[in-house]
C-alpha cells in the first residue's frame, strides 16, 4: 500500500506505518504533495490540516476520487473529528493512538476509498461523471480540460438555477475567488465555444453581475431555450 504523508512533526505515524509494511513519501508542503500526485498513485493520502491551505481537502476530494483520504492530528479533538468526516475524510486519526490502531484504520480507509463509487449527471443526450467532471454528448467525449470540465460540472450540479462566480471558483479551483480574478470567465468563455463546436444543445447564459446558468437548448430554433430542471 503507497501512503502519501503531508505533515511535520509526523515521525510516530511514519513509524507505525512503515512498520506495517507500507510504502510511504513524505512530504512538508501541499504544493510538493500535489505536484507529486499528478505523477505517481497513491492508495491513501495522509496529511495535517494546515492554516494557509484550508481547502486542500476539498481539492483532494475533487480531483482524486478513490484515493482514501485520512487526517492526521496530533491531539485528540472530538469536534475537529466530526468537521473533518462531514467533510468528506474517510478517516481521522490523532497521536493518542497507538501503531496497531493507527494501521488498522489507516488499513481500513484505504478499502473505504476504492469503494467510492462515481456517479452520473445526464441533460439530455449530456453525460457527466462525478466527481471527474469528464462529460460526453451522444457517446462522444468532450475534450475539456480539467477546469472547463469543474465548471460544466458546477453548472450542471445546480439544474438551471444560476451559480454566483465566487461558488464556481470555490468548487473548481478549491479556495476563495481573489477580486477582480477573471478565471471563471475565462473558462466559461472556452467551455461555450467547445460546447457549440461539438453542437451540444446546451447554452450557458450569463446573469448579470451574478454569475451563470446551464440551460437545455430547444430542438427547434424558434423555440424557447428551457432551464433544466
Amino acid at each position: 500500500m503507497r501512503i502519501l504523508v503531508l505533515a511535520e512533526d509526523a515521525d510516530r505515524l511514519e513509524s507505525a506505518l512503515d512498520a506495517g509494511g507500507c510504502e510511504i513519501t513524505v512530504k512538508s508542503h501541499s504544493g510538493e504533495a500535489e505536484h507529486l500526485l499528478l505523477c505517481e498513485r497513491f492508495d491513501v493520502i495522509v496529511f495535517h490540516p494546515r492554516s494557509d491551505d484550508p481547502y486542500f481537502l476539498n481539492r483532494m476530494l475533487r480531483d482524486y476520487p478513490g484515493r482514501a483520504l485520512v487526517v492526521w492530528l496530533r491531539s485528540s479533538s472530538s469536534t475537529r473529528v466530526s468537521e473533518f468526516l462531514d467533510a468528506g475524510a474517510d478517516e481521522v486519526l490523532d497521536g493518542t493512538m497507538d501503531d496497531r490502531e493507527l494501521l488498522a484504520r489507516v488499513r481500513n480507509a484505504a478499502r473505504h476509498g476504492r469503494r467510492s463509487a462515481s456517479q452520473t449527471l445526464e441533460l439530455g443526450d449530456l453525460r457527466i461523471v462525478s466527481p471527474s467532471g469528464k462529460a460526453s454528448w451522444r457517446d462522444e467525449i468532450l475534450p475539456l480540460t480539467r477546469r472547463e470540465r469543474g465548471v460544466l460540472l458546477a453548472l450542471a450540479e445546480a439544474a438551471g438555477e444560476t451559480v454566483p462566480r465566487e461558488v464556481i471558483y470555490r468548487k473548481v479551483w478549491g479556495y476563495s475567488m481573489v477580486r477582480g480574478d477573471r478565471s471563471v470567465d475565462v473558462n466559461v468563455k472556452r467551455l461555450r465555444d467547445k460546447l457549440d463546436l461539438a453542437g451540444v444543445e446546451l447554452r450557458v447564459r450569463t446573469t448579470p453581475g451574478v454569475g451563470y446558468r446551464l440551460i437545455l437548448q430547444a430542438a427547434k430554433p424558434d423555440e424557447t431555450p428551457v432551464a433544466i430542471l
